[in-house]
């Protein structure tokens, strides 16, 4: 039997840099322009560093905000 040893990045950076970027995935798939992508990325990404939240939590909330965002405004405002 073989066991497989994930890596997970260990590293408070690599995890902050991680959230920004599936954050920024994210925001692109739900058709946010550029500017809005690169600030939502940021705020993951200073919530993880700051020590606020895990990269797991910074992703979630910022994907919520994102998704509430998109319905209340019209069409086109994203």
């Amino acid at each position: 039997m073989s066991a497989v040893i994930l890596q997970f990045p260990t590293n408070t950076a690599q995890r902050a840099n991680g959230a920004g970027l599936a954050v920024a995935i994210a925001a692109k798939r739900m058709g946010y322009r550029p500017h809005h992508i690169a600030r939502a990325a940021a705020l993951a990404r200073r919530e993880v560093l700051d020590g606020h939240k895990s990269a797991a939590r910074a992703v979630a909330d910022m994907k919520r905000d994102l998704a509430h965002g998109a319905r209340s405004h019209s069409p086109g405002a994203a």
